[in-house]
């Protein structure tokens, strides 16, 4: 499975990129994501009263499924989770203190850092190039 991270400060254009990139790499082969979603409203609302009743596990179903789990995760294991479901191509969004390869959006400083991206850079050749390099990277071996 070949992995890369989209990182940077809010408002910078990650989910954009991220968007643009799965559907170029969904051309050629099956695509996973993950997404930091800290102080999400997962943590809150609906899903945060069936928690606090007791649920272990709540499934949202609508036009997708969506699985929430009371276990506490980390990227390692989302990756791992991943490569179980056969997954060629994982873009992760957030993480910018992991060890994975990095395209940076936004003034940071990171480490594995790739290329450096501004969102008005953001078209279908820049798309392209940076899904050759994932391409082209070697594969991920998730560490659990």
């Amino acid at each position: 499975m070949k992995v890369i991270s989209v990182v940077g400060t809010k408002k910078t254009g990650k989910t954009t990129l991220v968007a643009a990139l799965v559907a170029s790499l969904a051309k050629h082969g099956k695509v996973g994501t993950i997404k930091n979603m800290a102080g999400h409203a997962v943590d809150k609302g609906d899903t945060k009263r069936h928690f606090d009743a007791g649920a272990d596990v709540v499934i949202g179903l609508g036009e997708a499924r969506l699985v929430v789990k009371r276990e506490r995760g980390n990227l390692d294991s989302a990756l791992a989770e991943l490569e179980t479901d056969g997954v060629d191509y994982a873009v992760v969004e957030g993480f910018k203190h992991s060890s994975l390869p990095k395209i940076v959006m936004g003034d940071i400083d990171v480490p594995n850092t790739v290329r450096r991206v501004k969102l008005a850079e953001v078209d279908e050749a820049l798309v392209a190039e940076i899904e050759a390099t994932v391409r082209g990277a070697e594969d991920y071996k998730a560490k659990v």
